[in-house]
């Protein structure tokens, strides 16, 4: 059985860079940028992801590619396969000087 993991909207409740936090998504062995964000934004998303089992949806935010400052790993959530609207807490634990703190709306949808 298939499924399908809409993304609806982002919330940032604490940045953790000065300016814009650029942040994507990791799920599946697929990554998707999401829009700059500042606190206090929340932005509608679109994208969909076709799955099978109980993939981990990850959220970043993007260091750049420097050798000396890898992406920030922010936080991960299981995904069930089963039909569900869900608001996804994604905090930083440990790391961060400042700890990103993002809501993420998605809902899951039986797939085709």
């Amino acid at each position: 059985m298939t499924a399908i993991l809409h993304l609806r909207s982002i919330t940032c409740l604490q940045q953790a860079e000065t300016g814009t936090d650029e942040l994507y998504v990791t799920f599946n062995g697929t990554k998707r940028s999401l829009p700059n964000m500042t606190q206090g934004q929340t932005k509608n998303l679109s994208d969909e992801f076709l799955f099978m089992g109980s993939p981990q949806l990850s959220l970043f935010e993007n260091d750049g590619d420097h050798w000396y400052d890898r992406d920030d790993f922010i936080a991960k959530h299981t995904i069930p396969q089963s039909p569900a609207d869900l608001t996804l807490d994604f905090k930083a634990t440990s790391g961060h000087a400042v700890p990103a703190h993002y809501a993420l709306s998605v809902s899951i949808t039986p797939g085709p």
